[in-house]
């Protein structure tokens, strides 16, 4: 406003090239990036498991730059993607075929653009010595809404919950489907707050992986070469992980449950193996109370299902009261361990 101001007054003429400068340091002055450069719609093509097949789907999600060639997102995003495009808020699209790094737990992947993009280098908010003083700042987010195209929320800080390893920032923007992996930025959107992942409607808060925390995954994919999508997320050979396995030996009537705590959305992952032979048991995947798989095996079995988000999860076998033998073997409930993949 001052610049403005004196040369009004001065009537003096500028050349075009230094009136450009000046708005441009004007503008840095002011602080922040260009979020409507530095943010990205994503669409997504791929698959989604359903126990013993997949099914062809497509996607939407968001993205951030944190430099020319790196975009941060969330990993329930890039997961199962053979595809990924990416538009920023003037229209300028990318292509992304390289995933550099994967933390499902953290809900964070990191994305090579082909080429090169025109954007600023942007900060990652260091952890604060108590991340509670947070609360109260203000913050912008920015997320692909409903795949339209990228929405602006404001809103501020309400809390950081959860151990040292797994903090989350709860925030009061109020982001919607489509927003997951979209950045956090502070009000004046000069650094990196964290990655917005997940909202609660019933509490009316949203979540993010803080900033710093997502530096770790950064700090790994910049020392990784990278793995293309379709070689990572083949529907092939699946790099499994089992965090449940129980042997049984089921008289008529007995059960076994094998349950699993999941954080965030997952690809589940259910495993038996018989023993004995001519022994059918009923298996049934839940959630709660909720029946999500149903059916009758006989044989040995490999299933994976895409899953809606957070919860118990368990498999359950059953040996029928009607059966005249024993049915005996081994249970193993997990999830997919995509990063073993990339490297």
């Amino acid at each position: 406003m001052r610049l403005a101001t004196h040369l009004a007054i001065t009537g003096k003429r500028l050349h075009l090239p230094l009136l450009l400068v000046l708005v441009a340091l004007t503008a840095t002055a002011c602080g922040g990036v260009d979020w409507r450069k530095q943010t990205v719609s994503l669409q997504a093509a791929g698959y989604q498991f359903q126990g013993t097949g997949i099914k062809p789907v497509g996607w939407n999600g968001s993205g951030v730059f944190i430099d020319e060639k790196t975009v941060v997102t969330n990993a329930h995003v890039a997961g199962k993607a053979l595809k990924m495009i990416g538009k920023d808020d003037y229209g300028t699209k990318y292509t992304f075929r390289q995933i550099l790094a994967y933390d499902g737990d953290l809900d964070i992947a990191v994305l090579k653009v082909q080429g090169t993009a025109e954007v600023d280098v942007l900060p990652l908010k260091e952890r604060p010595d108590d991340p509670k003083d947070l609360r109260g700042n203000k913050v912008l987010a920015i997320g692909n809404t409903g795949g339209m195209g990228l929405s602006r929320y404001t809103g501020e800080v309400t809390n950081v919950v959860g151990k040292r390893s797994q903090e989350n920032l709860v925030h009061s923007a109020d982001i919607s489907s489509g927003s997951s992996g979209g950045p956090l930025y502070d009000g004046d959107a000069g650094e990196l707050y964290g990655i917005n992942k997940s909202i609660n409607l019933h509490l009316r808060q949203s979540f993010a992986t803080p900033a710093w925390s997502v530096q770790k995954v950064v700090d790994k994919a910049r020392r990784a070469g990278g793995t293309d999508l379709t070689e990572a997320f083949k529907p092939a050979e699946f790099p499994m992980q089992l965090d449940v396995k129980r042997s049984f030996c089921l008289e008529p009537g007995q059960k076994i449950i094998a349950p699993v705590q999941v954080v965030g959305t997952a690809d589940l992952v259910a495993a038996v193996k018989f023993q004995t032979e001519n022994t059918p048991l009923f298996f049934g995947l839940v959630r709660g109370n909720s029946l999500m798989s149903k059916g009758v095996i006989s044989k040995d079995l490999l299933a994976a299902w895409t899953l809606p988000g957070s919860g118990v999860y368990a498999a359950i076998l059953v040996n029928p009261p009607q059966a005249t033998a024993k049915a005996c073997g081994a249970v193993g409930v997990g999830r997919m361990a995509w990063e073993k993949r990339i490297h």
